[in-house]
C-alpha cells in the first residue's frame, strides 16, 4: 500500500506542529512495510528538508522578496496536482485544507486531518480569521468528500460534529507525540535566571497580551523573567504592551535554534505556561512533560484532555484565574516537583510511533473498504 501525501503544509510553514505531525508519520515509513511519497520539490521547513530527502530543494530559504511565497506555491502545487493525476498511489492524505486537489483525485480514496474549529469558534472575535473566507467552505467540501477523517483530540472531533454536523462513525481520533528529549540537568543553563517560559506564536487566540497582563504584578515583586521562546521577534504592539506595564527588562525574546535548544529551554523553566483560547491538541504539552517542566494550561479546547491531571489549570479569560494558578505555582515547589513525575508519566499515552501505526490502521480500512 502506498500513502501520497501533496505539499501543502511543507510549502507553508518553516516551524510548526502540522509540518512536525506529518514529518513524524513520514519518516516512519521506513520501518514499515508500507510505502510513501511526499509530492513537493522545494521545502524550507525545518524538519523535512534536503537532509532528510536528498530530492528537496531549498527555496530562496535566506531572503525574501515580493510574491516568493506565491511562486513557491505554484511550483509545488503544480508537483502535487501531476502526482495525483498519475494516480500512482493507493491512498492520498492532503496536508493543509486547500481544496485543488478534488477534481483531480477521481476515484482514489483520500484521508484528512482536522486539527481544530479556531476559524469556526473565534472569527467574529478576531479579524484575521474572519478575513480567511475560505477556510469554512474548504473545510465543509473536504469532510464531504473525504473517505475517512482523522481528529486529533476529542475536542476536535466534538467540534466536527457540532459545527459541520459530521457523522461520528467516519471520524477517527489519532493523538499526536512529542519530539522532544530531557537535557541533562547538569547541562550548561542557556538562560542563567529563575524564568518562566513561554513558547510559539503569540498573536491571535494564543493569548499573549492577556498572559502578560496577568502575570506582571507576580513577576515584578519576584524578579522573574519571562522567556518567549520562538513565534518571531516582539511586534511594536507588544513592545509597547510590556513597556507600559514595566517588565521589559524581564520579558525577553529568544530564537528556538533547534530542538536541543528548546529541551534546554523547558528543563530549566520553572514552569511553562499555554494560556491559548483553543487549541485542538497543543503538542507544548507534551513537550513541557517530555522535559520535565511543570505546565500550567488554559482550560481552552483540548488542553485538559492532553494534560490530564499533570496541569494546573485557569481560564484564559480571567486575568486573577491566572494569576493565581501562576502564584500557586511559582510559590508551591512541592507542587511542581509533583507535575514534573505526573507529567513524565502522562507521557505512556502519547508517542510518534502509536501515531504512525493509527495512521496505517486508518489507511488500511480505507483501502480496503475502496
Amino acid at each position: 500500500m502506498k500513502i501520497q501525501y501533496d505539499h501543502q503544509i511543507f510549502t507553508q510553514q518553516q516551524y510548526g506542529g502540522i509540518s512536525r505531525y506529518f514529518y513524524e508519520i513520514i519518516k516512519r515509513f521506513d520501518q514499515s512495510d508500507e510505502s510513501c511519497d511526499v509530492a513537493t520539490l522545494f521545502s524550507n521547513n525545518a524538519y523535512y528538508n534536503h537532509k532528510e530527502n536528498a530530492a528537496l530543494r531549498s527555496f530562496f530559504s535566506h531572503k525574501h522578496f515580493k510574491g516568493k511565497d506565491r511562486i513557491l506555491k505554484t511550483i509545488n502545487q503544480q508537483i502535487s496536482s501531476s502526482a495525483i493525476k498519475k494516480g500512482d498511489f493507493d491512498v492520498f492524505h492532503p496536508t493543509y485544507y486547500d481544496t485543488y486537489f478534488l477534481n483531480k483525485v477521481k476515484n482514489k480514496p483520500f484521508v484528512v486531518t482536522f486539527y481544530d474549529m479556531i476559524h469556526e469558534k473565534f472569527g467574529n472575535q478576531f479579524e484575521e480569521l474572519r478575513l480567511d473566507t475560505k477556510m469554512f467552505d474548504n473545510k465543509k467540501r473536504l469532510l464531504d468528500k473525504a473517505s475517512r477523517v482523522i481528529a486529533i483530540s476529542e475536542t476536535t472531533k466534538n467540534d466536527l460534529i457540532d459545527i459541520f454536523d459530521v457523522d461520528s462513525s467516519k471520524i477517527d481520533i489519532v493523538y499526536l507525540g512529542n519530539s522532544l528529549e530531557n537535557v541533562d540537568r547538569n547541562s550548561i543553563r542557556l538562560i542563567n535566571k529563575d524564568y518562566i517560559l513561554f513558547v510559539g506564536n503569540r498573536g491571535i487566540y494564543k493569548n499573549f497580551n492577556f498572559f502578560i497582563k496577568s502575570i506582571a504584578p507576580l513577576i515584578l515583586d519576584n524578579d522573574l523573567t519571562v522567556i518567549c521562546a520562538g513565534g518571531g521577534a516582539f511586534t511594536i504592539e507588544e513592545l509597547l504592551l510590556i513597556k507600559d506595564l514595566g517588565v521589559e527588562k524581564q520579558v525577553l525574546f529568544r530564537p528556538i535554534l533547534s530542538d536541543d535548544v528548546l529541551s534546554n529551554y523547558y528543563s530549566h523553566a520553572l514552569f511553562f505556561c499555554f494560556p491559548s483560547l483553543y487549541e485542538g491538541f497543543g503538542i507544548p504539552v507534551l513537550e513541557s512533560f517530555a522535559c520535565e517542566c511543570p505546565a500550567l494550561l488554559s482550560n481552552g479546547g483540548s488542553l485538559s484532555e492532553v494534560g490530564g491531571d499533570a496541569g494546573v489549570y485557569f481560564d484564559p479569560i480571567n486575568e486573577d484565574s491566572l494569576f493565581e494558578a501562576a502564584k500557586q505555582l511559582f510559590e508551591n515547589e512541592s507542587l511542581r516537583l509533583s507535575l514534573k513525575v505526573k507529567g513524565y508519566n502522562r507521557l505512556n499515552y502519547f508517542s510518534w510511533d502509536k501515531t504512525f501505526h493509527e495512521h496505517l490502521n486508518v489507511y488500511k480500512n480505507v483501502f480496503k473498504d475502496k
